[in-house]
């Protein structure tokens, strides 16, 4: 027997049933669907926040609170959010589980100083939760990213999207002098646990201008615990002219049983994996590409050209 679908406007209670969102266009402090949970097999709208301003905002792509049973977030976009702090969360505020379901998001940040962006969750997924693949694009951001693929947390079989990270990029140094930026990514969670599967996550390094800093730390996964497996993760250093990664770059989580890769992109006299400088630092590796550095935190094994791409 087929279930109606009824469209509800933005409320500010829950979702339940087999009730969907409208697909709106949202500006300042808002949620796309519900200020409450979503339940049952409701669904949310695809929608659009967009503005610019000079206070802090939050935004929530689908529900303010959670999302359960088999609830579904919609295909939000977050573009052009200039904030002193932006915090936005791509699906749910709170916590994912059941069968829930992460939307594709795309996030597009403005000048802001700090962004904090979730990709589905602000929360804990657990159950068999799924997290959707979403886009990060940092843009010049005046002190740093904080960019989280899926959630805080992921326990029980929750399971990461395939998520794209890029991290914000210092422009403003030669002009006014601000602070540096620092970017944190993580592909998937904060902390996974459980049987929570991490995805095939792409996560891009921030650059800044001659004579300013950026510091890129990079998580492909999380920190796993018990039985969490992480993803087939991608970490990509790439120069754009004078704008470089620079030497503050941290890999956290490198893993070869995981089949992650570095790749190396338009890099100044870097073609192969024979012009790096691949040395020891106490339990790090430390990786010299040209005048760009990255140390793989607590990584001791020996790196061959399998680890690697290059363009460029």
């Amino acid at each position: 027997m087929a279930h109606m679908v009824t469209r509800i406007p933005i409320t500010p209670g829950d979702l339940t049933d087999h009730q969907w969102g409208t697909d709106d266009i949202l500006t300042g402090d808002a949620f796309g669907d519900a200020g409450g949970s979503m339940f049952e097999f409701s669904r949310g709208g695809n929608d659009t926040f967009t503005t610019g301003g000079s206070s802090d905002a939050t935004f929530y792509g689908d529900a303010a609170g959670g999302m359960f049973d088999f609830a579904q977030g919609g295909d939000d976009s977050f573009t052009g959010l200039s904030f002193s702090t932006t915090t936005a969360y791509g699906d749910a505020g709170g916590d994912m589980s059941g069968d829930s379901k992460g939307g594709n998001d795309f996030f597009t940040g403005g000048v802001s100083s700090v962004g904090n962006f979730y990709g589905d969750a602000g929360g804990n997924m657990s159950g068999h939760a799924q997290g959707g693949d979403d886009t990060f694009t940092g843009g010049d951001i005046d002190f740093g990213a904080h960019f989280v693929g899926d959630a805080k947390s992921m326990s029980e079989s929750a399971k990461g999207g395939n998520d794209t990270l890029t991290g914000g990029n210092n422009t403003f140094t030669l002009v006014n002098g601000l602070a540096p930026v620092n970017n944190i990514l993580f592909g998937d969670a904060e902390f996974m646990s459980g049987s929570a599967k991490g995805g095939d996550d792409t996560l891009f390094a921030g650059t800044t201008v001659p004579g300013g800093t950026v510091s890129n730390v990079m998580w492909g996964d999380g920190q796993l615990s018990g039985g969490a497996q992480g993803g087939k993760d991608l970490f990509v250093f790439k120069d754009n002219g004078s704008m470089t990664v620079g030497t503050i770059n941290t890999i956290e989580d490198f893993s070869q049983s995981q089949h992650d890769q570095i790749k190396f992109v338009d890099v100044a006299d870097v073609h192969s994996f024979n012009d790096l400088v691949i040395a020891q630092s106490a339990t790090d590796t430390v990786i010299t590409a040209g005048a760009d550095q990255v140390t793989l935190h607590n990584f001791t094994n020996s790196l061959t050209a399998n680890d690697f791409l290059f363009v460029g």
